[in-house]
């Protein structure tokens, strides 16, 4: 199994503990993927900047090889269940 680690910075961890305590699962869908951007990147061993790409295949051909990707780690990545973003569980040791 691979692991991949994020680098939050202190902003971004701030905002993804408080969509995690308000629960707002779009919100941290949003700040998670905005977090791991960087990361696809090097994986995929290069950054490109979309703007300056000379024709749409070759966008096409990018996007397909990040998919691919995707799909093939799809089932590795384990998923939260409800109760492990629930205020419950957050709060477990609180009363």
């Amino acid at each position: 199994m691979t692991t991949i680690t994020l680098q939050l910075t202190p902003e971004l961890e701030q905002k993804l503990q408080e969509s995690i305590a308000r629960q707002g699962a779009f919100s941290i869908r949003q700040l998670l993927a905005d977090a791991l951007a960087p990361t696809v990147e090097a994986l995929l061993g290069k950054k490109t900047n979309y703007n300056q790409l000379e024709n749409e295949d070759e966008l096409e051909a990018d996007l397909d090889k990040f998919l691919d990707e995707v799909e093939h780690r799809n089932g590795l990545i384990p998923t939260l269940s409800d109760y492990a973003l629930s205020r419950e569980s957050i709060y477990d040791n609180y009363p």
